[in-house]
């Protein structure tokens, strides 16, 4: 059976992300008043930034004061990291997913390095003060800012102490044990662990993406797939077969999804790194956007000694997951 339309809204990001949207590189920011902030990459947008966040709407409710989110374009480590790591979410995404997290405002700070080199004081006064008034800050107790991170929890909650604004540092929600982290998030999805990431995120893991034109082997054996080309940069859950939940067009299908490619036709020219057979779906897809949540691994990929053994294996994975979510399109527009 298909998750209620309330789960696949939430899935594919098609919650309510009504809160205001500040860029302060646009140099017609409204000033926003007091203010209560949460301060973050927000990477996942995972259940320890929601729950960071939900306690940053509740202090503000109870001062009486606007909760904002602060967080910052392009991500830090692509600016001074040793090297970007694979992000859990598109820009957009992110943000819409903070738009919608009961905040007021979501504050995007350009990072530069110049940026990356101010202290806590110069980062309040030049870049929030003409926007805001900070009167308490949330943030992960591992929290720092600027140059070699020098601006720690405590640095920071001395230096608000002085001026009337409270500095919390908040534990990490975990989960069997270990901080939930876009970095554990990362490596779960690399083991192909979707439904571990999924509790820790909150939400099926998902990937966006355009429809291209692929091998065409498919089609002929039975089960035409979408060849989905997706943005650099983000994160790939391990090689393999997955039951997904595709949305196209604001309509959401089962479908069988392979990650990599397939060993059987790599090298053969069209050969794609994700490949989707929309389950009850018909019609063509090309050009289209497709969105895909993963809810779990059927299988690792793998050679077949025949064309009958692979048409009879993969059509088995679909009868799999039609027998689990059948073939009928939930609208959730």
């Amino acid at each position: 059976m298909m998750p209620e339309v309330r789960e696949l809204r939430r899935d594919f990001l098609r919650e309510d992300g009504s809160a205001a949207l500040v860029r302060l590189d646009d140099g017609a920011a409204e000033p926003l008043g007091d203010a209560v902030i949460a301060i973050g990459a927000f990477d996942g947008f995972h259940i320890g930034h929601q729950k960071l966040i939900a306690r940053t709407v509740a202090d503000a409710r109870a001062r009486g004061m606007r909760a904002c989110a602060v967080t910052f374009d392009p991500d830090p480590d692509c600016v001074v990291g040793p090297g970007p790591a694979p992000k859990l979410m598109l820009r957009d995404d992110r943000l819409f997913a903070l738009r919608a997290s009961g905040v007021d405002a979501v504050v995007v700070v350009p990072f530069t390095r110049e940026l990356a080199a101010l202290d806590h004081v110069a980062f309040f006064s030049d870049v929030l003060s003409p926007v805001m008034d900070v009167r308490a800050v949330h943030v992960g107790c591992d929290f720092r800012l600027g140059r070699g991170g020098a601006s720690t929890v405590e640095v920071m909650r001395a230096w608000g102490a002085a001026r009337g604004i409270e500095v919390t540092g908040h534990s990490l929600v975990l989960a069997d044990g270990s901080a939930v982290t876009a970095t554990r998030i990362r490596a779960l999805l690399a083991e192909g662990l979707v439904e571990d990431a999924r509790a820790e995120l909150g939400r099926r893991f998902m990937m966006r993406g355009t429809v291209g034109s692929g091998r065409g082997q498919g089609t002929g054996m039975g089960f035409p797939t979408a060849n989905i080309a997706v943005p650099a940069g983000l994160v790939w859950p391990k090689d393999g077969v997955y039951a997904c939940l595709a949305e196209l067009d604001g309509v959401v299908w089962p479908a069988a999804v392979n990650v990599g490619i397939p060993p059987t036709f790599a090298g053969l020219p069209g050969a794609s790194k994700l490949e989707a057979n929309l389950i009850g779906f018909s019609g063509d897809v090309r050009g289209s956007a497709v969105s895909l949540a993963f809810c779990r691994r059927l299988r690792d990929s793998r050679v077949f000694g025949s064309e009958r053994e692979l048409i009879d294996t993969v059509m088995g994975n679909i009868q799999d997951i039609r027998d689990e979510y059948g073939e009928s399109g939930v609208c959730i527009a």
